[in-house]
């Protein structure tokens, strides 16, 4: 056996061995019986290493948050909640304004956790933690800090610069939102899961030939609806 496919994506043996041992209690391929009392449930740290985004996103779902942030022990460094209004259908079929509030956490991994048994020490890596609008599910994204900082403030981290507590969770949750859309040219935004759909102003302007992040600003200003 090569592989094990765990939610229809395919892991490495090992990887795979170690993640059914976090969705189940009892072995669930008749294959693994004589190994299963000895497979051990990944880590965080393990899960991490994967640079497979589906793979890790599988991996963490399967950990769970609340593991997550017991086993990394991360430090919290920004948290901001957004108040939004949005409209669902109702079971009637009729459209219902809400009101509801949006949380995101920005937390800090030191490297050290991911340096055990390496030669060299890693950077802290960041993440923020948020919550499906829909589903209520809790998630978490990786983020360049130093790309996160300099998409908002408009200029380059200078060398040995710390920016850590110049970053917030909202500027962060932005910048996971890419377009090639300009700056001042987008009239509005619409969030559908993992889709994002964007309305320039004018269809006429180019667009650009790299895609850029969002900023904070455009995130709290120009995003009309989410589900």
């Amino acid at each position: 056996m090569s592989n094990i496919v765990i939610n229809n994506v395919p892991f490495p043996y090992d990887t795979g061995c170690g993640l059914l041992k976090l969705k189940y209690d009892e072995c669930p391929i008749d294959d693994l019986n004589d190994i299963w009392g000895d497979i051990l449930p990944l880590k965080f740290s393990d899960i991490a290493m994967l640079t497979n985004l589906e793979q890790r996103r599988i991996g963490i779902s399967l950990l769970g948050i609340d593991e997550v942030l017991k086993d990394a022990n991360p430090r919290l460094i920004s948290k901001d909640v957004i108040e939004k209004n949005n409209t669902w259908i109702d079971e009637n079929g009729e459209l219902k304004e809400f009101t509801f509030k949006d949380e995101y956490k920005l937390y800090e991994v030191k490297g050290e956790y991911f340096s055990k048994g390496l030669y060299r020490s890693m950077s802290n890596v960041h993440f923020v933690q948020c919550k499906d609008t829909s589903t209520d599910r809790e998630y978490m994204i990786w983020v360049d800090l130093n790309s996160v900082y300099e998409t908002n403030a408009g200029k380059k981290v200078a060398w040995g610069e710390d920016i850590t507590n110049s970053v917030n969770a909202i500027q962060c949750i932005a910048w996971t939102i890419q377009t090639d859309i300009p700056k001042d040219n987008i009239d509005f935004i619409v969030r559908q899961g993992d889709c994002i759909m964007i309305k320039p102003k004018d269809y006429q302007l180019p667009t650009l030939d790299e895609v850029r992040h969002l900023t904070e600003e455009e995130y709290r200003t120009l995003i009309i609806s989410e589900s």
